[in-house]
């Protein structure tokens, strides 16, 4: 053979194997840098997270600890002769407890009239706040309010030059006589300064210079301390998933942050576990702490940099190896080519050579002639495996259709699966574009099942999971449908059922699974779920489309509390809305 096809063959095998290193070491460094990536991204949402976590947690110890300082002292008993003394003496105390905490902007105890008896520095002393919506909480019980404004207080304590509106949170308590009778409230007003002093110093110990921001919402959304004060940077759909979660990550690009400056944030709710638990007033702050993601990775690309460098260095050498191998390999594998295509042509080329060298190349010549001797024997076999193969043909398709219908179910609970649930849904939606009858469908969720899994293990969660997959079967029709589409999540088709009928067996449905329990050793185990309920139209693309409102009307039920339904409006009307 001709010295240059020689070269051009061992040119492609080298290239060939130099192309496959250089796709092995690149997908190996970029798969490496994604990973080191996607690791340092998850570490600095986890970081600001936290850094919301602990804001939140001083915030709202600190607002819990001065609520029980207006309570006690309200409700002090050697207090009670003293009230209803001469102002001075009451300003006294009151004076007292502002000098210890200093973040109170004014105290001062009302009669029941509304009227400013006795408060620090004077202020307000004789005044009405009778129309104050911390007074009139305050002479029903111990009362929280929320960030607002004081224009009043402002002028009075001189700080109404300042580049920031100043403003309070309120907080009052009823007083009471021996006998449990209401004689006055007693108010106090927490400067919401205490709350940029607290972010400044947190800044300063846990990022200093890191460009980190923690911004506090209230919690219908709205700014209440940081950049954009007053503005609603998130959709209220969005502040009730926070709220929910009460801490975790916040997608990049939801802080509505200009465009080259990306941002990696976290958030807590604040009190939101101790609310839960029932340890005092909250008044569910929002906190968000976020870092520039260029500064948050900066530490990554020094690694991608070396990385990359090494990834260059492997490939090079990987390919001056490919250069080597070919040369090595081109010489026996032509001769093995060679020989190979005599047989067949040549009457005495019946058997491949012996080849000598590296010891892959003896096994493959070894293997090759073992080969040939097989091919004869397997001829032969060759008649008698088709011959079983029709045999088996009958065999496997009832094997076949015994998948197909273990396909459709599902394994825990009994009840179709989605696979399973499609064909009757697609088949009564066709009924609906016949106008023939009316068809609901209801998405159903086992209200906090993680908290099942949580407490009492997984097994007992699927336990709860099967109870309800049966009572949902035993409550409907024979002529509904129930499925399991995953987790704890089911899916109903009402045939011939409107609107308010498909609302009341989904109200049926909650009694019965809130009235039901199930037994797990020697715990009873009680649930609720929550129903999403959509009727389908004309209007419809497909059951998919219903399934999708069904769907959105669910989450609209567990925004409200869980345990109920919510129907979602007709498709025509979303559409005009």
């Amino acid at each position: 053979m001709p010295l240059a096809s020689r070269l051009r063959f061992e040119h492609q095998l080298a290239a060939l194997v130099g192309l496959l290193c250089l796709v092995l070491v690149g997908t190996t460094a970029g798969g490496a840098i994604w990973i080191e990536r996607r690791a340092a991204i998850r570490l600095v949402e986890a970081n600001m997270a936290q850094l919301a976590a602990t804001m939140a947690s001083i915030l709202d110890g600190a607002l819990r600890e001065r609520f029980r300082e207006v309570q006690t002292l309200a409700g002090l008993e050697p207090m009670r002769p003293l009230w209803h003394a001469a102002p001075a003496t009451v300003r006294t105390v009151l004076d007292a407890l502002h000098v210890s905490q200093p973040d109170y902007a004014w105290i001062g105890f009302v009669g029941p009239d509304g009227t400013v008896r006795s408060a620090t520095q004077r202020l307000l002393e004789g005044a009405s706040v009778a129309g104050r919506p911390w007074f009139a909480a305050g002479l029903r019980g111990p009362a929280l309010g929320d960030v607002h404004e004081a224009v009043l207080l402002a002028g009075l304590l001189g700080r109404g030059g300042e580049a920031e509106p100043f403003r309070l949170v309120d907080l009052a308590a009823p007083v009471r006589d021996a006998d449990g009778a209401v004689t006055g409230v007693l108010g106090a007003h927490l400067s919401w300064a205490w709350a940029e002093t607290v972010r400044r110093r947190l800044l300063a110990q846990e990022a200093p210079g890191d460009g980190t921001e923690i911004w506090i919402l209230d919690r219908t959304g709205r700014v209440v301390l940081g950049r954009d004060l007053g503005s609603v940077p998130f959709p209220p759909a969005e502040v009730a998933a926070m709220a929910a979660r009460d801490r975790g990550a916040l997608a990049a690009g939801t802080l509505g942050e200009p465009p080259g400056e990306p941002m990696l944030a976290g958030f807590a709710v604040a009190g939101a576990s101790a609310s839960r638990r029932g340890e005092g007033a909250s008044l569910g702050w929002i906190v968000v702490a976020r870092r520039p993601a260029a500064l948050a990775l900066a530490p990554v690309g020094a690694a991608v940099r070396g990385l990359s460098a090494l990834a260059a260095a492997v490939a090079a050498a990987g390919i001056a190896l490919a250069w080597l191998i070919g040369r090595r390999a081109a010489a026996p594998l032509r001769q093995m080519t060679l020989a190979a295509d005599r047989i067949g042509r040549d009457p005495s080329a019946t058997m491949l050579p012996r080849l000598g060298g590296a010891r892959e190349f003896v096994a493959l010549s070894a293997a090759l002639r073992s080969l040939l001797r097989r091919l004869g024997v397997a001829e032969r076999e060759l008649s008698a495996a088709e011959a079983r193969s029709t045999l088996s043909t009958a065999a496997y398709r009832r094997e076949i259709e015994a998948l197909r219908l273990a396909v459709g179910t599902d394994s825990l609970t009994g009840l179709l699966n989605r696979r399973g649930f499609t064909a009757p849904a697609e088949e009564a939606f066709a009924q609906v574009r016949s106008a023939r009858r009316g068809v609901a469908v209801l998405v159903a969720d086992i209200d906090h099942f993680k908290r099942v899994n949580d407490v009492h293990g997984h097994a007992a969660g699927d336990a709860v999971i099967r109870s309800v997959g049966n009572l949902l079967a035993e409550t409907l029709r024979a002529t509904d449908t129930v499925a399991r589409f995953g987790g704890e999540e089911f899916v109903v088709l009402l045939r011939g059922l409107g609107a308010e009928e498909a609302a009341a067996v989904a109200g049926r449905l909650c009694a019965a699974v809130r009235a039901a329990a199930t037994l797990d050793g020697p715990h009873r185990i009680a649930v609720t779920i929550s129903i999403g309920v959509a009727v389908a139209g004309p209007e419809d693309a497909d059951i998919q489309a219903v399934i999708a409102r069904a769907d959105a009307a669910l989450y609209a039920a567990k925004a409200r509390g869980r345990d109920g339904i919510s129907v979602a409006a007709h498709a025509a009307i979303e559409r005009a809305a």
